[in-house]
């Protein structure tokens, strides 16, 4: 009876510790649908924007090493009740920005805030949960952040149109504080069983675990591998994709969103299905060589081939999203590569390498736009080429050949029917 309760606490904390990621993705990619709306408030060009927007990968991608030590140090109830008070934050300075400096501030806190969610959701995930739905409840808390993307496409990118933008991202600012309370009374480190103790940090061990991560090459590999199939995210969807529609296939916004919203429809159906066909097939390498080679064709067609129809389109972005959502099997690499006290510092190592990509292309792209820009404007709004675009978005098809090539030293896990050793 103990354990069945055990099991359906854990479901509940863990559900609710993702939903945390799902706030905290809508936070995450709301400029990608306000685009025009922030580039006149501000009197921002491709650069400044990129950069605006990116100051969220400023501060999330170094703060992935601190939050990996401090998950397996202090545990995730207070860890993600700080991070979610940081965020809403954020929120609030960012819906109330007048001037760039505020909103990069806002950006910065979100980005701070947001950094603990998902790797206090692997370190949930393997205190609460069998080893064997780990890949699984990876993909299903992917697909809540991807149900949050989806979300703001299509009803938030509404919203900015109708209330206008300060007021559209007030709204998350409210559904952060409704948060607050739900995290810290209902989440829990771990399971209060007859083996449970309560032990003091072990500071030295959790540090010296984290050096030996530093030295196992299947780490960075892994991380960087993720970090290219990520790209399909922090790059396209999140950011760049609309603009990148509308000026290339000549979409409306509203048309852009609803066709950018495929990416992030592939990865919310292809996060827990290929988790689910990885532990059944105890399998993780060849689902991200195929995801990668895949991934790579599909946005090679929908970046050079734009004359097709919008249906066919909206496939392709789909199957981009689907093949692209293996990256997730890349954590459940990392915490077979790692003894389960230091999973969340694993994780945290994973998703800094991943993120990397966030933090370096939002602004190499805006840089690259405004390098090729021909001088045309638009109530004083930048105007950028298709072909300016084109050049910029070659940067994608590169890196998951790239992400392809290096899974062919990247060693299988996905055989293991233990749970970590030191």
């Amino acid at each position: 009876m103990a354990k069945i309760k055990n099991a359906t606490l854990g479901w509940i904390i863990c559900s609710l510790a993702a939903v945390f990621y799902c706030y905290e993705y809508l936070l995450r990619i709301a400029p990608s649908f306000m685009v025009p709306e922030l580039m006149q408030a501000f009197q921002a060009n491709a650069t400044e924007f990129g950069i605006l927007s990116a100051f969220f990968y400023f501060v999330y991608t170094p703060m992935q090493i601190v939050v990996g030590l401090l998950s397996d140090l202090y545990g995730p109830r207070r860890i993600l009740t700080v991070a979610i008070i940081t965020c809403t934050i954020g929120s609030y300075l960012f819906s109330i920005a007048d001037v760039l400096f505020v909103a990069a501030v806002g950006r910065a806190l979100i980005g701070f805030g947001s950094a603990f969610a998902f790797v206090c959701i692997l370190k949930l995930a393997s205190s609460w949960l069998p080893q064997r739905f780990f890949a699984l409840f990876v993909g299903l808390a992917t697909m809540l952040g991807m149900i949050g993307a989806i979300t703001q496409v299509t009803i938030f990118s509404s919203l900015v149109h109708t209330i206008g933008w300060k007021e559209t991202i007030g709204i998350g600012t409210i559904v952060g504080v409704i948060l607050i309370p739900l995290i810290w009374l209902i989440i829990r480190d771990q399971p209060k069983t007859e083996h449970y103790t309560k032990t003091k940090p072990q500071y030295r061990e959790t540090f010296t675990g984290f050096l030996k991560i530093l030295k196992k090459p299947q780490m960075w590999l892994n991380g960087v591998i993720a970090c290219t199939m990520y790209l399909s995210l922090s790059l396209f969807a999140e950011l760049w994709g609309i603009p990148f529609l509308s000026n290339v296939y000549g979409l409306s916004a509203k048309d852009a969103g609803l066709a950018c919203s495929m990416v992030y429809l592939g990865w919310l159906i292809g996060s827990p299905l290929i988790g689910y066909i990885s532990d059944i097939l105890c399998q993780r390498r060849t689902p991200i060589l195929l995801g990668c080679l895949l991934s790579a064709i599909l946005i090679s067609l929908i970046v050079y081939c734009p004359q097709m129809n919008i249906k066919l389109l909206h496939l392709l972005l789909f199957l981009f999203g689907l093949f692209s959502s293996c990256e997730i099997l890349c954590f459940a690499i990392s915490s077979e590569n790692s003894p389960r006290h230091l999973v969340a510092t694993a994780s945290a190592f994973t998703n800094f390498l991943i993120m990397m990509g966030g933090f370096a292309s939002q602004p190499l792209i805006g840089m690259i736009l405004d390098a090729a820009w021909s001088g045309q404007t638009l109530n004083t709004i930048r105007v950028y080429s298709a072909s300016s675009y084109q050049l910029s978005f070659a940067i994608l098809p590169v890196a998951f050949l790239i992400g392809f090539i290096l899974t062919f030293w990247l060693k299988e896990t996905g055989n293991k029917t233990d749970k970590h050793t030191a």
